[in-house]
């Protein structure tokens, strides 16, 4: 058994293997995974390694998986884009010249959702697995929830109306959210008689009761009895209603005045017994008047407590604004109370409605199951001064926890790590820890991974991060026996030890197979050669190579002797150097004066005597009489030591001669 995680809740997992019934063990993974194997008794593991038909398993358990999908991937990559224009945009502007910015994001942000909804909902009806359509039908009604949560949050703490009356973006929020009366609408229109369908008349309330009075209107003159006066009224009623006074910005108190003439005139009409003659046309009537009990009577066609709530204030107070809501919540509630509890949604809504922004985090994160949906709700809300910056317990503050959270959960996915980069990049206090924590156990795959993660670590001046990347890769470049590749990667560390590491294997090969691979590399060293002495040495020995094989032979004989006595030359290479002397000895010029030819005998005589006293050095911790002698110089060495004797001997006694002679 093990737990997978769905928002706050855990729900159980079961581990197909038979050991882990005798107990289980787990180590943590790359973000939201944790790997989980079975942990045992040492005695029933001793019986148990003795059985080889009981292999042990490591099995991978895995939560917050549901932005890894191929639908909701895109989700994420859209919303990430909002997300780093909004930051821009905080770090340009502030205040009153921020909030069209955080409104805008907003509506993207719940335009992708919708998006991501609707291709969610096709996947569910294409696929023939019916388990799986399941699956994307529940993940569809969370997606439709979280677009109802965040439209009714957008409008009460993001683009709050000036003076906080809130009534046309509320009649907004049930056109977007209940679409019942169009569906209705359509098959009504197609019915002949329209009046006649079962659902005439209750679509023509859903209408009225949404404030769509456009649409009320066009049903209700479909009607036969059209042309009758009580019909004739009621539609005059339907027309005067002064909702667009709201819409074309007229001040609220002429928009009151204008509704309260309209109210009393409903009323008038209703009490001299205009539509008495069509119960139908006394309910529209009723509604419009705000009569209480028509709305009970009606609840079924609202659907909702909340859907009445926005009817309610239509009709009765129409200038309410949005921190008075909170007041006339539980009447609506009461009105459905047969129905039973409140379910989840409920109370995330009345908590918006009370304005108690945390709790409304706090309950979207237990239902919801992933991160996504808070995290950038909780950034508007940061960003528009809503939420309070105390840690309150978090660690961080509220923002900050919910976006390291959210980042630790893409960073176990293959490709959606470099998306969670973002996110930590704008965690202050932490976000730099985390990331740092997360590169260094990402798996190098491939070249071009490990190029990526570098340049991200190099951006941010991740110094030790980038030394370890590159000697990881260098060192699996010089396991495999590329060399060049492991000198690229050894540059870039800037490690002097690794450096020098490589340097060795370049001159081992280059004595075992008496050239260079990777020369165009070499060559390029430039400056880089200067971070260690071997590395210097080995740019140095291939620029003595290149003089040479151009004819510039003077130069040549010069920069090898330097390299002879300046003390660069690992002390095994200095019998090769010297050997590479031998060719210009023999030149029928003298390209070596007789200064030059008593250091290249004092640096042969050195080297002789060195590996003289090596070959009798005794053993560490042995006396010389109990130490057995070494075997002294190879056949090999002794050949090119005395070949080399001789040609010093010769160039020696020729420059003499040749100094001696232009002295005359």
């Amino acid at each position: 058994m093990a737990t997978e995680r769905e928002g706050d809740q855990l729900s159980v997992t079961v581990i197909p293997d038979p050991a882990c019934a005798q107990g289980l063990k787990a180590t943590w993974g790359l973000g939201k995974q944790m790997f989980v194997f079975a942990g045992m008794h040492h005695k029933v593991q001793e019986e148990m390694r003795g059985n080889l038909e009981s292999p042990t398993y490591i099995h991978q358990v895995k939560w917050d998986t549901e932005m890894h999908e191929p639908i909701t991937r895109k989700l994420v990559n859209e919303s990430r884009n909002i997300f780093m224009l909004l930051q821009h945009k905080v770090t340009e502007c502030s205040g009153a010249a921020l909030k069209p910015h955080l409104v805008k994001a907003s509506r993207q942000y719940r335009a992708v959702l919708k998006a991501c909804s609707i291709n969610l909902h096709t996947a569910a009806g294409s696929t023939f697995n019916e388990e799986e359509r399941e699956r994307l039908e529940r993940q569809v009604q969370i997606y439709e929830m979280i677009e109802l949560i965040w439209s009714l949050c957008e409008m009460l703490f993001i683009e709050v109306s000036p003076g906080g009356v809130i009534l046309t973006q509320l009649l907004e929020w049930l056109r977007w959210n209940f679409c019942e009366a169009e569906t209705q609408a359509l098959e009504v229109m197609q019915y002949d008689p329209p009046e006649n369908h079962k659902e005439y008349w209750d679509t023509i309330y859903r209408f009225v009761l949404q404030g769509r009075v456009d649409n009320a209107r066009k049903l209700l003159s479909l009607h036969s009895q059209i042309g009758e006066d009580s019909f004739q009224s009621l539609d005059e009623l339907l027309k005067k209603l002064p909702l667009q006074a709201i819409y074309r910005g007229h001040s609220l108190a002429e928009f009151d005045m204008k509704w309260r003439h309209w109210r009393e005139e409903c009323a008038r009409r209703l009490e001299d017994g205009e539509f008495a003659s069509c119960v139908n046309l006394e309910k529209i009537c009723r509604i419009l008047c705000g009569d209480e009990d028509i709305f009970s009577e009606l609840k079924d066609l609202c659907e909702t407590w909340y859907h009445m709530l926005v009817s309610k204030m239509l009709y009765q107070n129409p200038t309410v604004k949005a921190s008075d809501l909170q007041y006339y919540v539980h009447g609506c509630i009461n009105e459905y109370a047969a129905r039973g509890r409140l379910g989840e949604l409920d109370n995330i809504l009345i908590a918006a409605l009370e304005f108690d922004i945390h709790q409304v985090i706090k309950d979207c994160s237990s239902v919801l199951g992933s991160w996504w949906f808070v995290v950038h709700l909780t950034d508007l809300f940061h960003h528009s001064g809503g939420l309070e910056a105390q840690k309150q317990g978090y660690g961080s503050n509220l923002r900050e926890f919910l976006l390291l959270e959210y980042a630790s959960g893409l960073m176990s996915h293959n490709s959606l790590w470099q998306i969670g980069i973002d996110y930590f990049d704008h965690c202050p206090e932490f976000g730099r820890s985390y990331l740092e924590l997360y590169l260094e156990h990402i798996p190098l795959d491939t070249e071009k991974k490990a190029w990526k993660i570098l340049r991200i670590c190099e951006a941010r001046e991740m110094n030790h991060q980038v030394r370890s990347i590159c000697r990881s890769m260098g060192m699996k470049a010089l396991h495999n026996g590329r060399l060049g590749s492991a000198l690229s990667w050894c540059l870039r560390s800037k490690d002097v030890a690794f450096a020098t590491m490589i340097t060795e294997k370049f001159l081992t090969e280059y004595t075992d197979k008496g050239d260079f691979s990777n020369l165009d590399l070499i060559d390029k060293l430039g400056p880089s050669m200067l971070l260690s002495k071997r590395l210097t040495f080995l740019g140095k020995y291939r620029e003595f190579h290149k003089l040479y094989e151009d004819g510039d032979i003077y130069a040549a004989a010069e920069l090898l002797l330097s390299l002879l006595t300046a003390r660069l030359t690992p002390r095994q290479f200095l019998l090769t150097l010297l050997t590479d002397a031998l060719p210009m000895l023999e030149y029928e010029e003298v390209i070596f004066t007789s200064h030059q030819t008593y250091e290249l005998m004092y640096c042969l005589e050195s080297i002789t005597l060195s590996k003289t006293q090596d070959d009798h050095k005794p053993p560490k911790g042995e006396s010389q009489s109990g130490a057995q002698v070494k075997k002294g110089l190879s056949e090999t060495e002794k050949e090119k030591i005395e070949l080399m004797r001789l040609a010093l001997a010769r160039n020696l006694a020729r420059a003499i001669l040749k100094e001696g002679t232009l002295k005359a």
